[in-house]
């Protein structure tokens, strides 16, 4: 085809030109095949040959070389844009070229080249890719390939010979030549088939899913090819010969629309039955063949891509012994072949693989058998994996098995065959009855294969131990065990009776509320009992089992004595608050949890300060605030601010602080209130930090040093106390103070860039001159870490909590965790990160610490990226990002971030970036058409705010990649 001279037809340029030429030809029935004559010195033979697959090759090959001019060098955008439209032209050749043969892949193989079977992969790749490209169904596309790989495969079963070489290897002085082409061709076409070939069990899968859950395709014909090449091509490349930027026309590209081939689903199903036959029986697979060719039917649609070549299955029909189906040879036309004795003593028919299978599935009987066992021992000699445990069943089968075997056998030398088969027949011992003697029996070798165990007697099914006897089993009649996991009481009393002096009660933690009720009956008789019971009480109130508790409770009321009820009374309060408060917002509403017991804290009958009943609000306060909390996480935020007051706060120290939060809760749209409320709490926090400070000089006497430490107690109290809390506008409350005060010390330290965000930050409003006298950060941010998370366990989703917690992240320089909030943030805002940049949420400083933090991590091209958002200081900010990408390696070196960027100064900086590292392709893509959108004037106002947030969420989903670990 390349040579018009030589064929009479038209070469592949000029059909390029003329886009009415090529479809006259690639349409034209009379042209897709001829005969040609092909003239040689001394004889003349005639050869069958298509024009058509020729240029097929030719068009792939065009295309293919000028998608690898585009990528060579440095090349205007003319030129670019030459290549592109060039290539894509080419390849709708090409494909129109294949559709008007009718996707025939193995007469296309049978009139192309060795050599050329790159140049169909490539064409194949190509079609699939159209399919992935514009989102449709590659259920067509994928059959094609696949069809490539089994045509392939079945062609290439054998490894052809090496060419001889073209050229000398060597010089006359002993030089090495290069490579001979030849050969290096025939590496290049051997590796393309190997690794078509790793595709061999995908594409049987495939075909056997098509054949079994089939669907109508769509075969696109000529004209969705020819269609956008005659109407769009010429103009794509004139705009591309002009080279005018702002004449955009697009490369031309397939329009499935234009013409439409349906196939049923019947004939795509019949065809992939046909597809998977010719694959077993070329595979010698048999039975599975055998099976699937009687389903085949006639094709109902014309279309010749269903077609089935009826000669080559009535072959198949008439090797296979299939009978009733369309292509099958009827019983009189040929004469039926007779399997016995004589047949099978016959050794040419014994190495029949074909024949053998035909004699087991056409004897019956006892000559049935004799064939089954034959070709089980011919499986094990020729090393094939079937199943003989199905073959062979009974004796006498096990018995001309043996007798075979050990007949082969004889006859081999090969040692690593006779090594396979002793191997095999290890198994086969393992696994068959009896069978090691009969192999011993018949003469068999069996001195090298293992001896295998001797299964035991039968024994009767025993039911399996209960839990009970389980724990008996493993630990008997321990009584310390029996204390540790029994909470009845009669139980517990045996157990200590049979521990007797080797009980020490003191060992098992009780309630610190209970100690000193339980310590009055230290020299009692049942002082040992009624502690163990208490530290059992203690124990369940551990695990947070309040049914068990109260259940325990009342059981152990006689053994505890009529004094102690109060005090009970009280505990079981505290529990049910205590595993109230270990619940979020959203399990609370599970758990029946009330605050009627609760709320007996604030009577004042129930307050005795000499007696234990009172220890609950004297000593432990941790026990109020457990009560408090729930109320408060309840909703009870009324009765706690109004109750409260009712007791003295010498006696209850933290109801101040209660009531402040119920009164915070209560009125909580009143600006006034929540002021107010913030200005107590700052008032009754802040001298507690001072005073757990430590002070100052080297030297400090005994009494400041306890004043230190129960100022220190008194705060971790209190910080016990905040973690109990659920209620999220009390958390937030709690926040906006510890960053008010954070806030407060870092303007001291002169490092205001160290600010946090809160969302109640507003309503405290402290003394801007006073001195904070707090030398020691580390309990605020504790105090802070530990709110922040309280809050980011009841809403993660929450935008003003997500930013508090990435600010604190970013002050304790954990810059990748900071970095991973802040891309929460923009999620919590918009999930699809479609967000404008001039919205509230691109603020200045989370875009600096993002850029910070982005080049902590070592990505400083998308760093600088990050500086487009900036509103104030984006000069200053682009000179740093700049500076640390020239003078260090960047992780982002060779990425293509091109599509990221909405400003001119990026533009400038990236561009020249690209072009120090010679990155030609994004370079390109920085400044093709209407990439720079910033740059290009004709571009209107609406698409190019579009493009911006097109591009940013493109910039955002990329930096989530980087940060999560995910590949998008």
């Amino acid at each position: 085809m390349d040579n018009p001279d030589s064929t009479g037809e038209p070469s592949w340029l000029e059909l390029f030109i003329d886009p009415a030429g090529i479809s006259a030809a690639l349409l034209d029935p009379e042209k897709k095949k001829r005969i040609l004559k092909i003239e040689f010195a001394n004889c003349s033979v005639f050869k069958k040959f298509s024009d058509l697959p020729r240029l097929l090759i030719q068009f792939t090959d065009k295309a293919f070389f000028a998608e690898r001019e585009k990528d060579k060098g440095k090349l205007a955008i003319e030129e670019l844009m030459l290549f592109e439209r060039k290539s894509a032209s080419m390849r709708l050749c090409a494909m129109a070229t294949f559709a008007a043969l009718n996707y025939d892949i193995d007469y296309i193989l049978d009139n192309i080249t060795r050599n050329e079977l790159q140049t169909l992969r490539v064409l194949a790749d190509s079609f699939y890719r159209i399919y992935t490209d514009k989102n449709l169904d590659a259920s067509f596309g994928n059959w094609l390939f696949y069809r490539l790989v089994l045509s392939i495969d079945r062609r290439n079963r054998l490894t052809p010979p090496q060419p001889r070489a073209t050229i000398a290897s060597t010089l006359s002085n002993g030089q090495l030549m290069p490579t001979d082409p030849a050969l290096l061709r025939h590496e290049k076409t051997q590796r393309t088939v190997q690794e078509l070939k790793e595709h061999v069990l995908k594409a049987r899968a495939f075909v056997t899913e098509m054949s079994e859950a089939a669907k109508d395709l769509i075969a696109p014909g000529p004209q969705c090819f020819l269609k956008p090449f005659v109407e769009l091509a010429p103009k794509a490349m004139t705009a591309a010969f002009i080279g005018d930027r702002d004449v955009l026309i697009e490369s031309p590209s397939v329009d499935f629309e234009a013409e439409k081939i349906l196939i049923p689903a019947a004939d795509v199903a019949n065809k992939c039955l046909s597809e998977l036959v010719t694959f077993l029986f070329t595979s010698g697979e048999l039975p599975e063949a055998r099976k699937h060719l009687h389903r085949i039917v006639r094709p109902k649609c014309t279309y010749p891509m269903v077609a089935i070549d009826e000669e080559v299955f009535r072959s198949y029909c008439q090797i296979l012994n299939v009978q009733g189906t369309p292509y099958s040879v009827t019983p009189n036309t040929i004469r039926p072949f007779v399997y016995d004795l004589n047949t099978l003593n016959d050794e040419s028919m014994r190495k029949s693989e074909l024949y053998r299978y035909r004699g087991a599935q056409e004897t019956t009987g006892q000559l049935q058998s004799v064939y089954r066992a034959e070709n089980a021992a011919l499986s094990v000699v020729d090393g094939q994996s079937e199943c003989i445990r199905d073959a062979v069943k009974t004796t006498a089968e096990l018995e001309r098995f043996a007798k075979i075997l050990k007949k082969r056998m004889d006859l081999l030398t090969d040692k690593r065959r006779r090594q396979i088969i002793r191997a095999h027949l290890q198994y086969l011992c393992g696994s068959i009855p009896d069978l090691r003697d009969i192999l011993k029996t018949n003469g068999v070798d069996v001195s090298e294969l293992r001896t295998l165990a001797v299964p035991s007697e039968h024994r009767p099914l025993e039911r399996p131990p209960r839990l009970e006897q389980l724990a008996n089993l493993l630990r008997g009649s321990d009584p310390f065990w029996s204390l540790m996991t029994i909470f009845d009481v009669n139980a517990l009393k045996q157990a200590l009776i049979e521990l007797g002096p080797f009980w020490f009660p003191t060992k098992m933690h009780i309630s610190e509320f209970l100690i000193e009720s339980l310590e009055k009956r230290v020299n009692t008789p049942a002082y040992t009992l009624q502690r163990l019971l208490l530290a059992k009480l203690y124990q369940l109130s551990r695990m947070h089992n309040f049914q068990g508790f109260v259940e325990s409770l009342s059981a152990y009321s006689v053994e505890l004595g009529q004094d102690m009820n109060i005090d009970l009374t009280f505990e079981s309060i505290h529990v049910k608050a205590m595993i109230g408060n270990e619940r979020m917002p959203w399990e609370i509403e599970y758990f029946e949890a009330t605050t009627q017991e609760t709320s007996l804290i604030f009577n004042p009958e129930h307050i005795r300060t000499t007696d234990g009943s009172a220890r609950m609000i004297n000593q432990v306060g941790s026990k109020n605030w457990h009560c408090l909390s729930l109320m408060l996480n309840l909703g009870d935020h009324q009765v706690v601010f109004e109750k409260g007051g009712q007791i003295p706060i010498e006696i209850f120290k933290c109801v101040p602080i209660a009531r402040m939060f119920g009164a915070f809760v209560k009125s909580y749209d009143e600006l006034v209130t929540q002021k107010k409320c913030a200005d107590g709490f700052w008032r009754t926090m802040t001298p507690k930090f001072v005073d757990s400070q430590p002070t100052r000089g080297l030297r400090r006497g005994h009494d400041a040093e306890m004043r230190i430490q129960a100022a220190r107690k008194e705060l971790v109290l209190l910080f016990h106390m905040f973690s109990l809390l659920r209620e999220k506008r009390l958390v937030d409350f709690i926040i906006a103070y510890a960053v008010c005060l954070h806030n407060k010390l870092m303007l001291a330290q002169k490092s205001s860039h160290l600010k946090i965000h809160a969302r109640l930050l507003s309503i405290y409003s402290p003394d801007t001159n006073s001195k904070l006298d707090i030398t020691n950060l580390d309990d605020v941010r504790q105090l802070l870490q530990l709110m922040i998370e309280r809050a980011y366990s009841i809403s993660n989703t929450d935008p003003d909590t997500i930013r508090t917690y990435a600010d604190f992240l970013y002050v304790e320089k954990d810059y990748q965790g900071a970095a991973q909030k802040y891309l929460e943030y923009f999620a919590a805002n918009d999930p699809t990160f479609r967000l404008s940049t001039s919205s509230d949420v691109f603020d200045d400083t989370i875009i600096n610490r993002l850029r910070i933090c982005t080049a902590h991590s070592g990505f400083l091209t998308m760093s600088l990226l990050t500086c487009q958002w900036l509103q104030v200081g984006r000069k200053n900010a682009y000179q740093k990002a700049i500076q640390l990408l020239k003078n260090n390696e960047t992780r982002d070196v060779g990425a293509n971030c091109a599509e990221f960027v909405t400003d001119v100064t990026a533009v400038e900086l990236l561009s020249q970036h690209y072009q120090a590292n010679r990155m030609t392709k994004s370079l390109n893509t920085l400044y093709a058409g209407a990439s720079s959108l910033s740059a290009n004037q004709n571009v209107p106002g609406v698409l190019t705010k579009e493009e911006q947030k097109r591009r940013t969420c493109k910039l955002l989903t990329s930096l989530s990649s980087i940060y999560f670990g995910l590949h998008v």
